[in-house]
């Protein structure tokens, strides 16, 4: 038993992930050598923090075959609902304050899987139709000026290190992932998701329901989203209406998702491959920095993973319909969020 698992971890994606992140530092150690200091891990751990929060939002979703796009956007709106917040509620204990944050992003979350599920409308375009709306009420709440946030004890939390080299919030974003991993992987409701990502009309019949499992997953990521704001409004020190919009953290999730493992049509995958297809890309990026590449080098090389990560999914998914004996046809490919008639 041992063995075999053993053999399963050679051939899955994290090991894949690591071969890969292996070869990335080898080539960046031998062209730029200066690039192995503390400052440069802790600016990776740092950039890792962000992406891989959304990603326990985005990848559990993508496994029910579901999608959301509005994640960053959901994230700009709960750092400025914070930061005035801190500014309007002083006599309130700061962390309290938080909470109408995380409600925000829940709220959101909800009514996304209304339109997407009670009106069927298609999850991509609907989702990200929404975050253009939140994206634009939060630049107008604010008359598209950040709000500076002046409580110093919630300014210095991304500025703590654990051990002296870990940023608190990349630990965060690890705690996250250990939870996310054991829930879907180890508990009943993620192999009910894995089920109902899988095969809708098998898991309706062993008595499922798709409809709430998906529900609870897109609040689910309108949560992890104003977690993922809150996180970055303590590292700018203010609530900015467009600081996620540029970073677009919810794609790099959504990229390092399908890297990692995570199929785009849902039914397979882990919240771990997610986290080290995460790791790859943002080593590499920094990688390429430190080594001198132009910046449209790391545009085009995201753009093409993501290309290859899409093929590969296709021709695994292509491959196990095949072995169950199922023709998939060319008309047979179905969009993450389409209504099912």
């Amino acid at each position: 038993m041992k063995v075999s698992r053993f053999k399963m971890f050679l051939r899955g994606k994290i090991f894949q992930m690591l071969v890969l992140i292996a070869i990335v530092l080898i080539i960046a150690y031998i062209n730029a050598p200066g690039m192995f200091n503390m400052f440069n891990l802790r600016q990776i751990m740092s950039n890792i923090t962000i992406t891989a929060i959304f990603a326990c939002g985005i990848s559990p979703l993508l496994m029910c075959g579901g999608i959301d796009f509005s994640g960053s956007s959901v994230g700009n709106c709960a750092a400025v609902l914070l930061a005035l917040c801190f500014q309007t509620f002083t006599s309130i204990p700061w962390p309290l304050l938080i909470i109408p944050a995380l409600i925000l992003g829940g709220a959101i979350g909800a009514l996304n899987a209304f339109f997407v599920l009670k009106l069927n409308l298609m999850a991509f375009i609907a989702t990200m139709a929404m975050g253009t709306v939140w994206g634009g009420l939060a630049i107008y709440a604010v008359r598209s000026v950040s709000v500076p946030i002046a409580i110093r004890a919630f300014n210095n939390l991304s500025g703590i290190f654990l051990f002296g080299y870990i940023p608190l919030f990349f630990m965060v974003a690890i705690v996250l992932i250990v939870f996310y991993s054991f829930l879907l992987m180890k508990t009943t409701f993620g192999r009910n998701v894995l089920m109902c990502g899988g095969n809708q009309v098998a898991a309706r019949l062993a008595g499922l329901n798709p409809v709430k499992i998906r529900t609870i997953l897109f609040i689910n990521s309108g949560v992890i989203s104003a977690v993922g704001g809150v996180a970055y409004a303590s590292q700018l020190r203010l609530g900015h209406p467009q600081g996620l919009t540029t970073l677009m953290p919810h794609m790099s999730a959504f990229i390092g998702s399908l890297l990692g493992g995570v199929s785009f049509f849902g039914g397979s995958g882990s919240i771990a491959g997610a986290f080290f297809g995460i790791t790859l890309i943002n080593v590499l990026s920094y990688s390429l920095t430190s080594m001198g590449v132009d910046l449209w080098v790391n545009s085009l090389l995201n753009g093409s993973l993501l290309i290859i990560a899409l093929t590969i999914d296709d021709i695994t998914r292509r491959i196990r319909l095949r072995r169950l004996g199922i023709k998939s046809g060319t008309n047979s490919m179905v969009m993450p969020g389409m209504p099912s008639r």
